[in-house]
């Protein structure tokens, strides 16, 4: 028999918060914090079937790019900074990369190309950047309004190609998105196209509980639980160290549906759908109702955890908790984990 001492494993250090009586307004602007999101899962009780407005803001217009084996320098060309990134939100972010052993980069809307450069690496570039844990250095290079242009691109030009997926948002409707590829394409740069993923799922359940009597860590672990579609009907044959909350003041229904959404998101994309779910949850009449947006960021992306910190980017794992409900009284919960400290 093993010791039991073996499996006793210490949880991994978390850091968590919570707000209450949130505003739409407060939430998109936690959204837009942070840039880089994989993953959304949407949960609205007592439905079966997602509203046409809800899944449209989730797949119209929301197809992104794949660029493989593509140098940096491409980014510094004037015709690519007038016409991408002084005219609409350009979302970059490095693949196939860790961290914490790697080159990374990313560009954010405010046009601002941001390096995560190993230490020896960063000493042969010639440019000035900031001191990160883990012998990284950061170089932040304002695109819309570059100065040293030359210098700059020799130092680029030392790195080595990257992967990388971008969205574009043009800020006209006349221009369309897919435009950025095109740009690529026509640069003999390889470049797919990708569409976000959406999977509804309907779990069984007996109750669904209500945010009036609670904790909002059992509501997102239970959440959590329906989108990995675990059958929380039966009873198990065994102790099982999961127990779905008791709630007294459960909404009247056993339906449910939970959609799990895949793909690069924009934090434009979880503002449309946070605002389409407020919509629906004001024309619901049953009490104490509420649905869910669960977003996760990508592991290793520029990250930014609250705004006294600075972004920077670290290997962490992260989600955002937002539940929307029909007294107005909106909450969030945040719980995000650095791999490395």
């Amino acid at each position: 028999m093993l010791c039991p001492e073996v499996w006793n494993f210490p949880p991994p250090k978390v850091m968590t918060y919570q707000k209450r009586s949130e505003s739409i307004d407060s939430i998109i602007k936690t959204v837009k914090m942070n840039h880089f999101y994989k993953s959304l899962v949407v949960t609205l009780p007592d439905n079966l079937q997602v509203p046409a407005y809800i899944e449209e803001s989730l797949t119209e217009d929301t197809d992104y790019y794949k660029i493989s084996n593509c140098p940096l320098t491409e980014f510094l060309e004037p015709v690519f900074i007038d016409s991408f990134v002084k005219n609409g939100k350009l979302h970059c972010l490095s693949t196939d990369r860790n961290c914490i052993t790697q080159n990374c980069f990313a560009i954010t809307p405010d046009g601002v190309l941001t390096l995560h450069i190993i230490e020896f690496i960063y000493q042969t570039l010639g440019l000035e950047g900031t001191k990160r844990p883990h012998n990284f250095y950061e170089i932040r290079i304002d695109l819309k309004n570059m100065k040293n242009f030359i210098r700059i691109k020799s130092a680029l030009n030392k790195l080595e190609t990257f992967n990388f997926i971008l969205s574009w948002e043009p800020n006209s409707e006349d221009i369309c998105p897919s435009s950025i590829a095109k740009y690529f394409n026509d640069r003999n740069i390889q470049v797919s196209v990708s569409s976000v993923q959406v999977e509804t799922l309907t779990p069984p359940v007996t109750e669904i509980p209500s945010l009036k009597d609670v904790e909002l860590e059992d509501m997102v672990e239970w959440i959590g639980m329906l989108a990995h579609n675990v059958d929380l009907t039966d009873v198990p044959s065994y102790i099982s160290t999961y127990d779905q909350p008791d709630s007294e003041y459960a909404l009247k229904s056993t339906r449910i549906s939970v959609s799990i959404v895949k793909g690069m998101l924009t934090p434009n994309i979880i503002e449309n759908t946070c605002k389409h779910i407020e919509k629906y949850v004001f024309s619901r009449d049953l009490d104490n109702y509420w649905s869910s947006l669960s977003i996760q960021s990508y592991e290793d992306s520029l990250w930014q955890w609250n705004t006294s910190s600075p972004a920077m980017f670290q290997a962490h794992d992260s989600s955002c908790n937002i539940f929307i409900t029909n007294s107005g009284e909106n909450l969030i919960y945040s719980i995000g984990q650095l791999k490395y400290s």
